[in-house]
């Protein structure tokens, strides 16, 4: 009881501040097996190319395995990625790790998938999940450095991993691993996929980080 008055609040808290905002998963019977198909066969792709083929939007499925299958999901401009290494990056909260990273939340992921990684030199986002009677409410920010082309966008690849060597990382939907990992399967993205690409909001890479959350999830800047 405590735990839900606590997220009941949290939930009030972030609802009045300016996240971009995805609500729990809301599939019917139907919807579910296909979804389970897809996933089926998924497993049978052994670390290849999958084709996504469902009209139901990715970041719903990958939301949808992440939360019912033992599973989580990294996304990269690079597509050619057979086996993560543990390498030295920083967790959400600032403690530098040496581990191979992956994430619980499709739409986080997609985002390091599509953005340009080789023009966008400045990334500040992040991603609170709370969960409900209904699933898991998901709050995310995402502010990019301005820069004087239109190349912010790219295709890009959702890496499928099995979770069972991952410990949470620095907040609930980042995950660490010491081990090397082999992805159970590869899809590739565009830029159309992610659900918020137009919603993105753009900072000057000198502005301090804190500058850049108060203008957007107080002030609402684009």
């Amino acid at each position: 009881m405590i735990r839900q008055f606590v997220n009941a609040i949290k939930i009030f808290f972030f609802h009045r501040l300016h996240f971009l905002k995805e609500a729990e998963l809301k599939l019917n019977s139907q919807q579910e097996n296909e979804l389970n198909q897809v996933f089926y066969k998924i497993l049978d792709a052994k670390g290849a190319f999958f084709t996504y083929s469902s009209n139901i939007p990715i970041h719903v499925f990958l939301n949808y395995i992440v939360e019912n299958k033992q599973v989580l999901v990294h996304g990269s401009n690079n597509r050619g990625i057979t086996q993560f290494e543990p390498r030295t990056q920083t967790l959400a909260n600032g403690i530098p790790v040496k581990a191979v990273f992956a994430s619980s939340d499709g739409i986080w992921s997609l985002f390091f998938a599509v953005v340009n990684r080789k023009s966008v030199h400045s990334l500040r986002n992040m991603c609170i999940t709370i969960p409900t009677q209904k699933g898991i409410k998901r709050y995310y920010y995402f502010s990019i450095a301005k820069q004087n082309n239109d190349r912010y966008w790219t295709n890009g690849t959702i890496y499928i991993l099995p979770k069972c060597t991952f410990e949470q990382g620095g907040v609930k939907s980042e995950w660490i691993t010491n081990q090397h990992v082999t992805p159970l399967a590869k899809i590739n993205v565009s830029p159309s996929n992610f659900p918020f690409c137009d919603q993105v909001s753009k900072h000057n890479s000198t502005e301090s980080p804190l500058k850049t959350l108060f203008h957007v999830l107080v002030r609402n800047r684009k």
